[in-house]
C-alpha cells in the first residue's frame, strides 16, 4: 500500500480479485490487510482515465483505497475488475435517433441502441443533454438511464 495525502494507493500486485458465484459483485483480497466481500469498484474519472484512479469500497461505501492503474493487475483480477466496472458503467450507445416528440413538458425520443429499440423521455434538453467531449454527448432520461451519442 502506497500512502498519499489524500488517498491509500493500493499496490497492484497486493491485490487478487475473485467473481463471485452467481453473478454478484467480486471479493477482493488485500495481501496482508482484508478480504473484502461484495467490493464495489467505481472510477475516479470515468470519461478521461477509464483504466486509472479507481477507487474501491467495501460492501458499506467505505472506500477502501484507490487501484493506480487496473492494467498493473494479474490478468484474471483485471478481468474481474473489468466486469464489475463495466456492469456499473454501461452506458448503452444511441446509433440513430428514430423520432422525438414533445408531450406536455417532456420529450419523448424513439431511438436504436446496441442493446435494441428503446423509447424514453426526457424533461428538458438543457438539463438532459450534456457535451461531455467533443462530439461525445450524454443523455439522462427520467428514470435516471444513460445513454450515449457518438460522432452525432
Amino acid at each position: 500500500m502506497i500512502r498519499s495525502d489524500d488517498a491509500q494507493y493500493l499496490a497492484a500486485a497486493g491485490l487478487r480479485f475473485l467473481a463471485a458465484e452467481g453473478g454478484g459483485r467480486p471479493h477482493v483480497e488485500i495481501e496482508g490487510r482484508m478480504c473484502l466481500l461484495n467490493a464495489r469498484l467505481r472510477r475516479c474519472f470515468p470519461l478521461t482515465g477509464p483504466e486509472t484512479h479507481i477507487a474501491l469500497f467495501d460492501s458499506g461505501g467505505t472506500e477502501i483505497g484507490v487501484i493506480a492503474d487496473i492494467r498493473e493487475l494479474d490478468a484474471s483480477s483485471r478481468e474481474v475488475a473489468a466486469a464489475e466496472l463495466d456492469s456499473f458503467y454501461f452506458t448503452p450507445a444511441i446509433s440513430k435517433i428514430k423520432w422525438l416528440k414533445q408531450e406536455a413538458s417532456m420529450w419523448k425520443w424513439d431511438v436504436e441502441t446496441q442493446r435494441g429499440d428503446v423509447t424514453f423521455y426526457l424533461r428538458g434538453v438543457r438539463d438532459s443533454v450534456h457535451e461531455v467531449a467533443p462530439d461525445r454527448w450524454q443523455v439522462f432520461s427520467v428514470d435516471g438511464q444513460r445513454y450515449e451519442i457518438k460522432e452525432l
